[in-house]
């Protein structure tokens, strides 16, 4: 008799002490970080935790990362007063997605000309071309904006697009 009628899969986030945290909620906060990237990456994955892995910070909150919608700053969470600050006043950058338009693979760290910086990158392989996302100043965020990214000493020109990158309907 099987106790599970289904195979279970499972994402582990593994981070390491002090290097992820200095106290048992940070370690928690960066080992769940590092699962949740897992998690994307597919199942039966584990990832570890680095500092690239969030994509926010103090300098970038959950604004210019996309994540306004989960921020109800009438419940008073902490920096919840930034938060409004942002929303009122529109984030200086925001995390976009964006799409090679010829050869190269982003990486993070990687430049985005006239400012801004890739924080993910990879080869698509259903889309046959680099794809990643990336901080952009605001007014170069829109979807279709051309900008240009130094991968490895050379620009490569890329196309801000809309997500989520691949559709089948679309692009399969």
């Amino acid at each position: 008799m099987l106790l599970w009628p289904r195979a279970l899969s499972v994402s582990v986030g593994v981070c390491t002490y002090p290097a992820a945290g200095s106290d048992a909620q940070e370690l928690l906060s960066s080992a769940d970080i590092a699962m949740y990237r897992a998690k994307e990456q597919g199942r039966n994955r584990f990832c570890f935790y680095a500092e690239d892995l969030n994509d926010l910070s103090e300098e970038r909150g959950p604004i210019e990362g996309g994540l306004g919608w989960c921020c109800k700053e009438d419940t008073g969470f902490i920096g919840a007063d930034a938060v409004r600050a942002v929303r009122e006043a529109g984030p200086a950058e925001r995390l976009r997605p964006f799409r090679l338009t010829g050869r190269g693979i982003p990486r993070p760290g990687n430049a985005i000309e006239g400012g801004g910086v890739v924080t993910s990158g990879t080869l698509s392989p259903c889309l046959d071309v680099g794809i990643g996302m990336g901080y952009l100043p605001a007014g170069r965020a829109d979807v279709g904006t051309a900008i240009e990214i130094d991968v490895r000493g050379k620009t490569r020109e890329a196309v801000v697009a809309e997500r989520p990158l691949y559709r089948k309907e679309r692009d399969g």
